[in-house]
């Protein structure tokens, strides 16, 4: 089955924006697990993505915005 349906079966249509959002392939999911956290759980997980993405970056990377 397309995961298009599976998003439409599993989630209501909030109007027109949400239904092209699917249609795009947005993970509608997805935004419905974070709308269910806090404003602070929303913080918290940026800063944990922050600072894996920072270990994970290569060491000597000069293409950070902070260096222009």
């Amino acid at each position: 089955m397309d995961p298009r349906e599976l998003l439409r079966q599993a989630f209501p249509s909030y109007g027109p924006d949400w239904d092209a959002a699917i249609d795009a392939g947005v993970d509608v999911s997805l935004l419905e697990e974070n709308l269910r956290l806090t404003p602070t759980e929303r913080l918290e997980q940026l800063q944990r993505m922050t600072e894996l993405y920072e270990a994970l970056r290569p060491k000597g990377d000069s293409n950070d915005a902070a260096d222009a």
